[in-house]
């Protein structure tokens, strides 16, 4: 490879990138400004309230189990605004389910979820002015001796493992109204009944400040599970002429609906789309279930698959509303709606008798950039008035599972830009039939103008492939009625390319993302033809701790070199600084995001399997970066550290003089692009297309020693400098 780029800047061995999760860019959809764009979107969100920054006032927390992910809202003039610094104060170890409730009566919600061998506990330890802070629980086990870091509870024969299903939600409340918090869940074998633990905090210590379960019954409410929406009562799916038929996840949540003093059941499965209301007709200590029907009575839930409740004061009166979600770990099928999957039912009763009255599917999801799940962020100037506009890739929620791209176009300046969505389905690429879309802008055919570069998926062959139009134009972006064509490349559905000049010889390589966790350089040879180089680019070969990785390309700390960036599948995001010249000889930087709370730069989920590109939107010395996942919303990451570039575009070019048969370095810091003229005005070679802050090599060959004019075009303006041949 050749890296003449490197003997024309100083090395930096070290980078400092140095982002905040930025929330100023406004968006605007169908007329309406977003309240919390840049939130990152929501697929099966879990919702819990609690006081995050001490005020007093409940605030939400948010776990999405497809990304494993926290996201935080502070409560504010009855409004909910995403402040995503909270984030980083809960635990790492939350998994499957996330439940905040106060076990030991000090006013401070604690947090169950789950581990791998039952339940973890983190109790609230928070001080007065001070962050949010957890101390996770140990459980003296008698039968042993031992120390146990998950839930005990008494079974039949000495201390167990309380465990819940791998896919549940169980249930933390209080069931007998004796003050203490007990616990129903699915049995773990058979999972078709439901076992009941009492505490005995209150019975044996007279507060209600531990959690010393006995297991009470392994027949909860006296019903059986026979299939979706059909349960036996006081009897078994067999004596019914039925069997159970359904192994998989449940949520349970009680709540006493009729005001009677024992918990009714709000009940679901993961192969249903209801949630389905079992009555108690017998009383606190003695549960007696006698029917299912659909839950509320009026606009019952329907989400396609495993809708789970949640019951928390989400609208400031006081009272308990109703919130259902899809408790999925990914897509489980094509019509899932992940753009609209937190529906909300207000409480129009009492707390005593409520009332639950539908309102909307997508609450929080209304104000935010939410696209369905697994975005996929571009940008090119399109409408060429010199800032970039942004194009995302996305899932279309129908029964084909096919996918298009956003198109939202900046309507503010090269310093403070602002959204507005034109379409939801640019070029029309959805009546295509490929789902899984993964669109980037790059000049492919070397002619000035960039093209449009996407992968997707066949649904008819299950193929993966890279497909690219080509710009009708040779100085600007144009597309509508030219051929799709595609490079037949070997993809994996979870695979992504990334096209990129990596040995800047002016030719458009590929980085090849691999759902392994590997990394592959493909050279380009020729038109449109490329060769395996290096299957462990940047020694970045299989691994299970990185798999499904996609990357970006660009400058981020304005030196003008480039880093490569990469996003995985747990959501984390990497930088290679200056990856050309210090290759894989290098630790990459993780921490890139500003923690106030530790006043340090550390590494955050960022909402699982990461789309990142590197974008100069602010007119910044020190790009942003903008990254897509599969919570279908955006992130946006600004360098806090960057300068504004002058008002007048700035382009280098060198050497100059350029030795004979030499080639031209190009630097401009924004898009723009390059031809060359002789003082006749007779135009030499091909347009070149440079993009923002990365440095472009043009091959000056077969022409006589003289006095050339290099003009460029950045939006509507034209620059021209002079070089000289020798």
């Amino acid at each position: 490879m050749r890296f003449l780029f490197f003997l024309l800047f100083p090395i930096s061995l070290q980078a400092q990138f140095t982002y905040t999760l930025d929330q100023s860019v406004p968006v605007e959809i169908d007329g309406k400004l977003l309240l919390n764009t840049w939130a990152g979107g929501l697929n099966s969100p879990q919702v819990n309230t609690m006081d995050l920054n001490g005020d007093g006032q409940p605030d939400l927390v948010i776990f999405d189990k497809t990304a494993s992910k926290i996201s935080t809202f502070v409560a504010q003039n009855k409004k909910y605004l995403y402040a995503p610094e909270y984030e980083v104060l809960f635990p790492a170890e939350i998994n499957t389910f996330f439940v905040l409730r106060d076990y030991n009566c000090d006013g401070k919600k604690d947090l169950f979820t789950f581990g791998q061998i039952g339940v973890l506990v983190f109790q609230n330890i928070t001080t007065p002015g001070k962050p949010l802070a957890w101390k996770k629980l140990t459980f003296y086990n008698s039968s042993t001796g031992l120390f146990s870091e998950v839930l005990l509870t008494t079974g039949f024969s000495g201390k167990i493992n309380l465990l819940p299903g791998t896919n549940d939600l169980p249930n933390f409340t209080d069931m007998d109204g004796d003050g203490d918090l007990d616990v129903v869940n699915m049995r773990f074998v058979s999972p078709s009944t439901a076992e009941y633990h009492k505490n005995f905090s209150m019975e044996r210590y007279g507060r209600c400040d531990s959690l010393d379960l006995v297991r009470q019954t392994q027949n909860w409410g006296g019903f059986e599970e026979c299939s979706c929406g059909k349960m036996a009562f006081g009897t078994t799916c067999a004596a019914i002429g039925g069997r159970v038929g359904h192994t998989g996840g449940k949520a349970l949540l009680t709540l006493d609906i009729d005001n009677d003093g024992d918990k009714d059941l709000l009940f679901s499965e993961e192969t249903c789309s209801r949630i389905y209301f079992l009555q108690n007709n017998g009383d606190a200590t003695n549960a007696v279930m006698t029917g299912e029907t659909l839950f509320p009575a009026t606009n019952a839930v329907g989400i396609l698959l495993y809708p789970s409740p949640y019951l928390e004061d989400v609208d400031f009166d006081g009272k308990t509303d109703l919130l259902a979600a899809p408790n999925l770990y990914a897509r489980g099928q094509p019509s899932n709606d992940f753009a609209q999957s937190l529906w909300f039912y207000k409480n129009t009763g009492t707390n005593q008798l409520p009332v639950f009255t539908y309102v909307q599917t997508d609450f929080l999801q209304q104000d935010m950039l939410d696209e369905g799940d697994l975005s996929s962020p571009a940008f090119v100037d399109i409408d060429q008035d010199g800032d970039l506009d942004l194009f995302i890739g996305k899932y279309i929620n129908n029964p084909q599972l096919t996918s298009a791209i956003s198109y939202y176009e900046n309507t503010g300046t090269v310093h403070e830009p602002s959204f507005k969505r034109v379409t939801g389905d640019y070029l029309n690429i959805s009546s295509l039939g490929f789902y899984n879309i993964k669109p980037q802008f790059v000049d492919f055919d070397k002619n000035g103008g960039p093209d449009l570069l996407f992968t997707a998926t066949d649904p008819v062959s299950a193929r993966t492939e890279l497909y690219y139009a080509l710009s009708t134009s040779s100085s600007k972006p144009s597309f509508g009625g030219q051929d799709l064509q595609t490079l037949k490349f070997n993809l994996g559905i979870n695979e992504t390319v990334t096209a990129a000049d990596v040995d800047l010889d002016g030719n458009v390589d590929l980085l090849v993302g691999r759902s392994t966790g590997s990394l592959e350089y493909w050279r380009c040879t020729g038109k449109f033809t490329f060769v395996l180089v290096d299957s462990k680019f940047m020694g970045l070969g299989e691994s299970v701790l990185r798999q499904n990785i996609a990357t970006s390309v660009g400058d981020l700390d304005g030196d003008g070199r480039d880093e490569l960036i990469v996003g995985d599948q747990l959501g984390q995001l990497s930088a290679y600084a200056d990856f050309r010249h210090n290759g894989a000889n290098q630790q990459p930087v993780t921490g890139l995001v500003f923690d106030k709370f530790s006043n340090a730069f550390t590494s955050r989920n960022l909402g699982g399997k990461l789309d990142p590109v590197v974008v100069n939107l602010f007119g910044s010395d020190k790009s942003a970066i903008m990254v897509g996942n599969v919570l279908g919303g955006l992130y946006l990451l600004k360098n806090e550290n960057g300068q504004p570039i002058a008002s007048e575009p700035t382009i280098t070019i060198f050497p100059n003089p350029l030795p004979f048969g030499g080639t031209l370095s190009v630097m401009s810091d924004r898009d723009a692009t390059m031809e060359i003229f002789t003082v006749l005005g007779q135009r030499i070679g091909s347009t070149l297309f440079i993009p923002a802050h990365q440095t472009m090599l043009y091959p000056v060959q077969g022409v006589s020693p003289g006095l050339y004019i290099a003009r460029f075009t950045v939006g509507s303006r034209i620059m021209a400098q002079r070089f000289i041949v020798h």
